[in-house]
């Protein structure tokens, strides 16, 4: 999925250093939530991105998915 289209939905956002890493991703790599997510064999969690106005959930344009991933999980 493109990560930042001109129009629609996006999955610009940014998450921990070291997740990235694990996930063998290059600084220089843009991959969308389902591409990092197969990286690492999970699903991703909101206390995996940074705290940053980026990772707001009603930042932007994000696809439901990336804002489905940035709320925590209530019970």
């Amino acid at each position: 999925m493109p990560t930042a289209p001109l129009e629609g939905p996006d999955e610009w956002y940014t998450v921990h250093d070291a997740l990235w890493q694990h996930a063998g991703a290059r600084p220089d790599s843009i991959l969308c939530i389902g591409c990092l997510e197969s990286r690492l064999g999970r699903r991703l969690r909101h206390n995996d991105f940074l705290d940053a106005p980026l990772n707001d959930p009603v930042y932007g344009q994000h696809s439901e998915r990336l804002r489905h991933r940035l709320r925590p999980i209530t019970r």
